[in-house]
């Protein structure tokens, strides 16, 4: 049985979690053996044993804290045998000044464990996730801009790498097969990182959601795409695929759809019911997800501004990255501290991914209309799945599936009294005129698993030929 490493690097940021579950669902139900990496397993263990609990002996879990913790058998190394600062050169040689950071935080973390009380370190590491998470929301909003510098802000495959080197050698463990890292947009890009991924003879491939040459065909590529153990990537965007495959013709591109989580709780939540108590008889519309500049935020102000607050109620709900605002920060702050009577905001993630889903469930329309935002969104596939219509921004990847698989409508993004036109049209419309059962089969998790298993036998076949670009 073939194993496949699933590496999710920033575990707690939403939706990356219900991709490390369904793309583990899918990979077991394959026939592999699937090991995830990651900060926490995102219920991906209780997930499986409630969908397929037959085939939960094929899926493993390490977290990156225990990957830090494992000290393996001793084996033979160049490192053994030298002083401390021979040692460091080395590691300078392989890793650079991440490399020696990591290993001095180490340090202390030994010391923690000898002599400090089980609950204060719980306590500590509780408050480093918080920092890394936090840290890590300002690391995507950064990569979301295209930053100049391909590595600004970017995680070092150095970084998981070393985890997953540690993981191979603890109990019931191997060397992967194949390597699928959850989140390619967010990797750095330099030389340094890609001779990482080429130590081992560990073929990779992964999950791109922007890839550069999808909008701009004299983009430059990717520079993980130059590592010899590349194999290709998974994308959600048609247009992404031509350009990749003409530029690297020895590598596997596969178009996906976009996959939802569909899960609810056994009864409403609690937000979900307040969101109606207050609600009434209008019509809610329900903007949720990571609440960032380009989901289009200040102008959904202008059109709650507009509409009238005896007919509409809207919901904003998810972490809000305050610092993507820029001029119009204070507005939006201003709207969450004094809402009103017709506004129902909340700042945080919700507490799952069931939860999330019974939101959508309790709302009567799904609000996404992005700005400049060309790339899919699976946003899409949870609307359809829940049964209610979404509005979207007209000219775009999702605008074009959206009027294509008639389960919503599309608005000019910033035009208020499009959006208005558009939300009254959708809460006028009765549901069985849409077309949700059509778009939710052709991004089930069915379609993923047809697609993956014609692509893995590319990605594990062996790679003589070098890149091309």
């Amino acid at each position: 049985m073939k194993s496949i490493y699933l590496v999710n690097p920033i575990s707690g940021r939403g939706h990356l979690d219900s991709y490390a579950r369904l793309y583990c669902r899918a990979l077991v139900e394959l026939g592999y053996e699937v090991v995830l990496v990651s900060e926490t397993d995102a219920g991906t263990s209780a997930y499986l044993e409630r969908n397929c609990p037959e085939l939960r002996e094929r899926f493993g879990f390490s977290s990156f804290e225990q990957a830090q913790r494992w000290s393996p058998a001793p084996t033979h190394s160049e490192r053994a045998g030298k002083n401390a600062a021979q040692r460091a050169r080395l590691v300078w040689e392989d890793e650079g000044l991440r490399g020696l950071a990591a290993r001095c935080v180490q340090v202390p973390r030994r010391l923690l464990r000898s002599y400090v009380p089980l609950g204060i370190q719980n306590n500590i590491a509780r408050i480093e996730r918080a920092i890394v998470r936090r840290f890590l929301a300002s690391r995507i909003a950064r990569a979301l801009n295209f930053s100049a510098d391909p590595d600004a802000g970017r995680i070092l495959f150095q970084t998981l790498l070393g985890h997953l080197h540690k993981v191979v050698t603890m109990p019931g463990r191997s060397a992967p097969d194949l390597l699928l890292f959850l989140y390619l947009d967010l990797m750095a890009e330099r030389s340094q990182n890609i001779a990482a991924l080429d130590r081992d003879a560990w073929p990779w491939t992964g999950i791109l959601f922007h890839p550069r040459r999808a909008a701009k065909s004299e983009a430059p590529l990717e520079g993980y795409f130059s590592s010899g153990n590349a194999r290709g990537a998974i994308f959600l965007v048609p247009p992404a695929i031509d350009p990749y495959t003409a530029a690297l013709p020895h590598q596997h591109f596969a178009l996906v759809p976009d996959v939802a989580d569909l899960e609810l709780p056994a009864s409403a939540t609690e937000m979900a019911r307040e969101i109606r108590r207050r609600a009434g008889d209008r019509t809610v519309v329900l903007q949720i997800g990571s609440i960032m500049a380009h989901k289009g935020i200040p102008a959904l102000l202008d059109v709650i501004n507009a509409a009238d607050p005896k007919r509409f109620f809207f919901a904003l709900i998810g972490e809000v990255y305050w610092e993507t605002f820029a001029e119009q920060e204070q507005r939006v702050r201003l709207a969450y501290e004094r809402p009103p009577e017709n506004v129902f905001a909340h700042n945080g993630y919700t507490q799952s991914e069931r939860e999330y889903n019974s939101l959508i469930k309790a709302c009567d329309v799904v609000y996404a209309v992005y700005q400049n935002f060309n790339s899919s969104s699976n946003s899409l596939t949870k609307a359809a799945g829940m049964g209610r219509p979404i509005l979207v921004a007209a000219n775009t990847l999702m605008g074009e599936r959206v009027l294509a698989s008639g389960i919503g409508a599309a608005a000019p993004e910033g035009d208020t009294a499009g959006i208005l036109a558009a939300l009254n049209q959708l809460s006028e419309r009765p549901l069985e005129s849409f077309s949700f059962e059509r778009y939710a089969d052709a991004h089930s998790l069915e379609s993923l698993k047809s697609v993956l298993a014609k692509a893995i036998p590319h990605w594990l076949a062996d790679q003589s030929i070098p890149n091309a670009d």
